[in-house]
């Protein structure tokens, strides 16, 4: 009996191992993008990589996420349940404490939106702990400038197709990359 809970419990440790460090939880997670799908154990040495945050270009309750490079003040955090990502935030224009939500089911060709709103179930998670999914894919986030989105800066896209569009991975992290 205490041999088959014993390979019961070695078999499931081994189904959830990892070579790739996690985040731990998922709970206080700082999102960065890189073009590097593989984790590493500092995110500091991520190849091309670069932290995000909350982005207000159109004066809109919606905040997009782009990329910041050092000097930040401050990042966001992020947890994620239930498919949706969620931060806490200041409203446009500085007025009023929200918490963002992922704007339920990220869509081909979308930014990714956060509004300060409740919102249905989403379809992010996280593939081994740490790579940032849509729907169990990794592949098919893009940082899209000009075509994609009409703005100067790069911001976060699901499978856009601009010319002005970077293939990148979002990696979770607990420490920021610089």
């Amino acid at each position: 009996m205490r041999t088959a809970t014993f390979i019961t419990a070695l078999a499931a440790s081994l189904a959830t191992a990892s070579p790739f460090p996690r985040a731990a939880g998922l709970t206080d997670l700082l999102l960065v993008t890189t073009t590097q799908c593989p984790s590493t154990a500092n995110s500091s040495t991520l190849a091309n990589v670069s932290a995000t945050s909350l982005f207000d270009p159109y004066d809109q309750k919606n905040y997009l996420l782009r990329t910041i490079s050092a000097g930040y003040g401050s990042l966001p955090t992020f947890n994620l349940t239930n498919g949706d990502l969620h931060t806490a935030a200041v409203g446009p224009e500085g007025v009023g404490n929200y918490v963002y939500n992922s704007t339920g089911t990220v869509t081909e060709g979308e930014e990714l939106s956060l509004a300060p709103t409740a919102e249905p179930a989403g379809n992010l998670a996280l593939k081994n702990g740490y790579l940032l999914t849509v729907g169990g894919e990794e592949e098919g986030w893009s940082l899209c400038t000009g075509a994609a989105g009409a703005l100067s800066e790069p911001v976060i896209y699901w499978k856009a197709n601009g010319t002005s569009c970077t293939p990148i991975y979002i990696h979770a992290v607990k420490d920021a990359p610089y």
